[in-house]
Formats: C-alpha cells, structure tokens, sequence
C-alpha cells in the first residue's frame, strides 16, 4: 500500500480541502506487446485501487499509461486519471519502476468538483493526495 502526497487548488485559499489516499495496488497491470521497464518505448496500462487514508473506505480508481523513456533507469513519463465520487483529476509526470521511488506529476486537469485544480504534488508511484 503505497501512500500519496500533493495539493489541488481550485479557488480561494479558504476554499482548499485535503484528500488523503492510499493506492492499494493494480486491478489491471500489464505492458503492452510483452514489453517490461527494461525495453525504451514500452508501454505500462494500470487501474489501481484508491481509498481514503483515515479508515480505508474506498474512495476510487487510478487509471493510465505509462511509457518508458530510458531503460536502463526505469525512467518513465505517465498520465493517470484519478477518479473520485465528485469528479476526476489529471496527473502527467515523469516518474522510475523502482521500489520506493518518489515521482513528480503535475495536475493539468480536474472536472465536477475538481474542475480548474492546478498545483504540482509531489507523489509516490500513481496518483496523488489532492487539495481542492
């Protein structure tokens, strides 16, 4: 179980509230054509298993792509929807398939209530903690 960090601003400071949530793993996670984290240019699809951090409730999915940019680091650039009761958010970053691995990943996008969310949360692995 992985836990995630960072920050989404939709309005007004007063405004901001924290989502904390815990990634439980992958329902779905496979590379495309047979590929790894060894092999530049292979793909990574995943839905992942999100609840909220203080009781474990579920709180939704992550789902996205990954492709590896430099094999012999694991490197790898990423898009993952966060998929919540009142809306989704957008990550995109630059992350590594390495055990214990911190990513960066920047929100570009939010809707219902997530809509205009912006801030660069750090995270571990997929998706993000987010404020709104």
């Amino acid at each position: 179980m992985a836990a995630l960090a960072g920050a989404v601003g939709s309005g007004p400071a007063d405004h901001e509230e924290t989502l904390r949530l815990l990634d439980t793993g992958a329902t779905i996670d496979a590379f495309l054509n047979g590929g790894d984290p060894s092999h530049t240019g292979d793909r990574e699809v995943f839905r992942d298993t999100l609840v909220w951090a203080k009781d474990q409730s579920p709180a939704g999915k992550a789902e996205g792509h990954c492709t590896v940019i430099e094999a012999s680091t694991a490197t790898t650039t990423c898009t993952t929807v966060t998929t919540l009761q009142h809306g989704t958010i957008t990550t995109e970053g630059v992350g590594a398939f390495v055990q214990g691995a911190t990513s960066i990943a920047a929100i570009t996008g939010g809707t219902g209530a997530y809509e205009g969310a912006r801030a660069m949360p750090p995270s571990c692995s997929t998706p993000p903690l987010f404020r709104r």
